[in-house]
């Protein structure tokens, strides 16, 4: 099993690991970020997120690109969010961050981080296997369903 999760935002409002985690504290919830990719100019980092949850390190594998190295898959998404009705796209001064979970802990990691960057730095949210996008509404869905994954 593995899910996948996207945020879109503009490129100026990326946060540093320790703003992250500011937010997640803020909002009380259960992940500490040790480790958080880097937007490094025009250029795509292969790098993910490395958290505690449940006392349990998890790395939540990632890749972090502006809009505009990856043009291929930003339309790819915009087509899916068109087709969805939905009224945003991503845009090319926007940068996206992909997590690829395989397991229940990794998925709810993940789950707070895409919440936290959605609720605090202005992101777009997407998950492409249930088709769900969104802001504040999917950033809540997607904590009703970490706190549904908390024993497993």
């Amino acid at each position: 099993m593995s899910v996948d999760f996207y945020v879109a935002m503009p490129a100026a409002n990326w946060p540093t690991a320790s703003a992250v985690q500011r937010c997640l504290s803020e909002r009380a919830h259960p992940v500490h970020v040790k480790r958080f990719p880097t937007l490094k100019g025009g250029g795509v980092v292969n790098d993910g997120a490395l958290a505690v949850i449940d006392g349990k390190e998890v790395y939540l594998e990632g890749e972090l690109a502006p809009a505009s190295a990856i043009s291929a898959d930003v339309r790819s998404i915009n087509e899916r969010l068109m087709a969805a009705s939905a009224p945003e796209r991503i845009g090319a001064n926007d940068v996206i961050v992909s997590f690829r979970t395989r397991s229940p802990t990794e998925i709810r990691a993940a789950s707070y981080v895409i919440s936290a960057l959605i609720v605090c730095f202005n992101g777009l949210g997407f998950e492409p296997q249930g088709n769900t996008h969104g802001r504040a509404s999917f950033a809540r869905a997607i904590i009703e369903s970490a706190e549904a994954l908390k024993d497993l």
